[in-house]
């Protein structure tokens, strides 16, 4: 009934949304040599265009008719339009954080009427923020949601250069970048890992209004980008089916119509090596623009390697194309086209009581014996092109279409006992290609009730592959006994164990030995074939002055089709596998395999319909803050999935209630403030485990169905303009996490009363960014910030030794700015304190006895030169012919 009802709303919305009562008044369009029409007005009406001191528009600034329940906020063009009003004097207010507020007393008259408004910066202002998490243009005081934007601004000033540090910024998010190809993007407690390549993550991450759905796609180079908007909480409406916790979207920057551009060179420790840079061109003005931007990014890794190279380095570059094209005043045109290739030296995965080859033990030794030197690795290709066509009817109704198709590769080897001995070796390859179309319509009735409805196609193919080539010999010292043997001596040589005995002679009264294989190879191997066809509605209507209530929902029918197979791929069969299966005939293995038992291809699929939803409610005290209440319900979709034996597993939707409320304010122009209080009810809950059972032949990373969960907290965001020359920022979170006692069937849960993974009670940051003219024309600045973590475990199971005590990194950057040329010379050093840390635990070899440490960076330091070059035109302020 609910699905039902929901289509019903989805065709008559779209049949009447863009609807508008007619008006026989004649009305000049921009961008028209000749003169347009529009027949289709309100009897009376008033549009207009909004621009700050440098002509300049500006989306996202509030718009409304004093004494009446009417407002809007202004277009991606700064434009506005307020039908359904009465003739006579009116008010207008428009408004932007940052902005001083501008209210003119008009008279309004039967037809169009027209009010363009400049809006000036405050003398001591904050920065203004504009959001489009709502599918359009909004500052961020406006969404009544729990979200956050990291700037441009914020990530020039405190040299946010990865998505780790940008993390910090955000309350209630964090983000563990371990190798190129697998980030761990963390919601309130939830993370985006998937195991399979049918699982969908519980972070929705976009770029440029695009999903990406593989994790090793999702980490991207963070040049030349917009901002970065954080929604917490279910954002399933508008952001589809993967953002049960909420959603990452990256917005990159795209062509204007001045010609400007920006070269950096950066040099740092490490050998640390970074070009960067921007060029915007207008081809053909107010019609045709391009931007070419690229990066590289070079630094060797801070843990030795005895056995050759480095681990922990990075090698990264990448470029971006884009192209905004205006043909007429109701069409436009942006194609982006995108590239990034990382080839990163190996993760240094370390123990914490085994010897590398020097003789040396510990975490923060920095120096590991990984044998297979520089064979290890990982890396990513990511391609990705994205249309996006938007047909304006009017300022507010428009329709929008996005076209995209993106490929990502990615590859990871890596040490997983951490030692010189061979007894780990493992790899995985995966490889995923994706189509998306998103055809959505914007839409104001009234100035009152303004949303958007829409629907997508998405469809992706993803295979992955895990390979296995263990030394049994040196493999057997953790096998064969417990606790397990040393791995190496003490001088960080391997152990071997060549033979072993497997029965008794009793005829000749001698033992039986079987020599043990010192190369084996196996491997499995899965591929997934997933697509979902969706259809959404989201909705804000202003009952009166100061109250609104939002609305939306999400229907979805998805289809995931997952094959897998596992076979022995090269060298000599295991015999380990036969001794600790304890094979009745002989030492010989039944299975060629030890941990992935060789099976034929099969097959496993599922299609499923869901509905996710939300409602809220907003008081307005004025344009300066407002108080909102939120409930929303997100959804994972079912995972797919066979252990390493071959069984097939389909875990049940995961499912989440959220209720939030929240508060946002701006006081005196100088402070805002951001605070949201949440409670969350989980089901099905998945969490996520390496399983090894070399009895049984079970080895895999797989979800496990963790039953349910609770979780509650609060987010605070504070920025202070205390000074033209200095701004305060801060955040903290505080966050609540457990797996409830009982499960859905009220059975007792094995996580019971364990806290999530990746989740510290509280964390928080703080900063200021200080500027003084030295000169009139040179000026130093400083940006320092501290971030602060408390304990948190690395797994669901919260296995003591296996987590991280509270911690704290201070970064600072600063320099010297130059006026003319416009040069920018700046010094930054990250963990300035050199805290030692860790960034995760267990891994691969916890299953054998082994757990291993991968250690955070040290302090590093670095210095950057930026020139950018302009060439700025006469200010003046073009209206278009409609608003003449």
């Amino acid at each position: 009934m609910k699905i039902t009802g929901l289509l019903l709303v989805l065709v008559l919305l779209s049949t009447t949304a863009f609807a508008q009562s007619k008006k026989r008044d004649k009305v000049k369009r921009k961008y028209r040599s000749t003169e347009a029409v529009t027949n289709e007005m309100p009897s009376v009406f008033i549009r207009g265009s909004v621009y700050d001191e440098g002509y300049n528009a500006l989306p996202g600034a509030t718009v409304t008719i004093d004494g009446t329940a009417k407002g809007v906020n202004t277009n991606e063009d700064g434009e506005y339009l307020i039908t359904g009003l009465v003739e006579g004097r009116t008010r207008v207010r428009v408004s932007f954080i940052g902005y001083k507020t501008h209210t003119a007393d008009i008279i309004l008259r039967k037809g169009q009427n027209v009010k363009n408004v400049m809006l000036p910066l405050d003398n001591i202002h904050l920065e203004p923020i504009l959001v489009n998490s709502q599918k359009r243009e909004q500052q961020i005081l406006d969404v009544p949601t729990a979200i956050s934007s990291v700037s441009a601004q914020t990530m020039e000033q405190s040299n946010i250069t990865d998505l780790s540090l940008m993390s910090e910024f955000v309350p209630g998010l964090y983000i563990r970048e371990q190798g190129a190809n697998r980030p761990s993007f963390v919601i309130r407690g939830l993370t985006s890992d998937e195991v399979s390549p049918s699982a969908q993550p519980r972070v929705s991450v976009y770029f440029n209004n695009v999903p990406i759905n593989r994790a090793s796609g999702a980490s991207l180079e963070l040049y030349d980008m917009d901002r970065v908007e954080v929604l917490k909480g279910p954002q399933n409406t508008l952001f589809g089916r993967s953002a049960q916790a909420g959603a990452v979207h990256y917005i990159s920057k795209m062509p204007t119509g001045e010609f400007n551009g920006s070269l950096t060179a950066g040099y740092g420790e490490f050998g640390q090596k970074e070009v960067r840079g921007f060029v915007n061109l207008p081809i053909i003005k107010d019609k045709l623009a391009v931007r070419a931007a690229g990066i590289y990014n070079y630094r060797d890794g801070y843990i030795e390697n005895t056995f050759g190279g480095d681990l922990m380095g990075k090698n990264t570059y990448g470029g971006r194309f884009s192209v905004r094209f205006k043909p007429a005043w109701n069409h436009k045109f942006d194609l982006v086209v995108n590239y990034q290739k990382d080839d990163t030296p190996g993760i240094a995965f370390m123990p914490d009581s085994l010897a590398n080859t020097n003789g040396t033990t510990g975490i923060f030794s920095g120096v590991a014996s990984h044998e297979q030197g520089t064979n290890l690795g990982t890396g990513k290709e990511v391609f990705d092109a994205t249309l996006n066509y938007r047909l304006y009817m009017s300022e507010h109704n428009y329709w929008t279409s996005i076209t995209s198709y993106r490929t990502n590769d990615a590859s990871a080897r890596w040490d997983g006992d951490g030692t010189a001995s061979a007894a780990i070796d493992m790899a995985e390859n995966s490889s995923a290609s994706q189509f998306y179309q998103e055809i959505r319509g914007n839409f104001s009735q009234n100035s009152r009730l303004n949303g958007v409805l829409g629907g997508s196609y998405w469809r992706e193919t993803a295979d992955q592959t895990y390979w296995f080539s263990p030394n049994e010999q040196q493999l057997a010292n953790l096998m064969l006994s417990s606790p397990p043997m040393p791995l190496v001596d003490n001088n960080g040589q391997p152990i071997s164990i060549p033979v072993i005995p497997v029965g008794y002679d009793s005829i000749n009264n001698v033992p039986i030995y079987v020599d043990l294989p010192t190369n084996h190879q196996e491997e499995n191997y899965s591929k997934a074939t997933n697509s979902a066809l969706e259809g959404f509605i989201d909705v804000n209507y202003q009952l009166s002055r100061k109250f609104f209530v939002s609305g939306g929902a999400r229907i979805v029918y998805d289809r995931y089709k997952l094959n897998y197979q596992s076979e022995f791929t090269g060298g000599s069969e295991s015999v380990l596998d036969g001794i600790l299966s304890n094979a009745q005939e002989s030492y010989i293995s039944k299975s060629p395999n030890l941990f992935f038992k060789p099976i034929p291809e099969q097959e496993l699929s599922k299609s499923t319909l869901s509905f996710t939803y939300h409602g809220g409610l907003k008081y307005r005290f004025n344009e300066y803050g407002n108080l909102f209440a939120n409930y929303s319900r997100g959804r994972r979709p079912n995972v797919l999935q066979f252990t390493s034996t071959g069984e097939k597993q389909v875990l049940d939707a995961e499912t989440l209630d959220n209720f939030e409320a929240g508060f946002k304010a701006a006081f005196f122009d100088r402070i805002f403030v951001d605070v949201t209080a949440f409670y969350q009810l989980y089901k099905n809950f998945q969490t996520r485990a390496w399983v090894a059972d070399a009895s049984t032949g079970e080895f895999n990373y797989i979800s496990k169905d963790g039953g349910q969960a609770t979780s509650y907290g609060a987010e605070a965001n504070l920025r202070v303009a205390v000074i033209e020359q200095l701004h305060l920022f801060a955040n903290y979170a505080w966050l609540k996490t457990e797996f409830d006692s009982t499960d859905v069937d009220g059975q007792t849960q094995q996580y019971a009363g364990n806290v999530f993974s990746l989740a510290p009670e509280h964390s928080l940051n703080v900063g200021f960014h200080a500027r003084v003219n030295i000169t009139p024309t040179i000026q130093l600045f400083v940006t320092p910030s501290y971030a602060w973590k408390s304990h948190m475990y690395f797994e669901d199971a919260n296995t003591p030794g296996l987590e991280q005590d509270a911690y704290g990194l201070l970064n600072i950057n600063g320099g010297l700015a130059l006026n003319d040329p416009n040069l920018v010379l700046s010094v930054w050093a990250s963990n300035v304190l050199d805290e030692q840390y860790i960034t995760s635990a267990g891994n691969t070899g916890s299953l054998f006895g082994v757990p291993t440490f991968v250690p955070g960076p040290p302090r590093m330091v670095g210095t950057k030169l930026t020139w950018n070059f302009t060439k700025k035109p006469r200010p003046y302020f073009k209206r278009s012919k409609r608003n003449r």
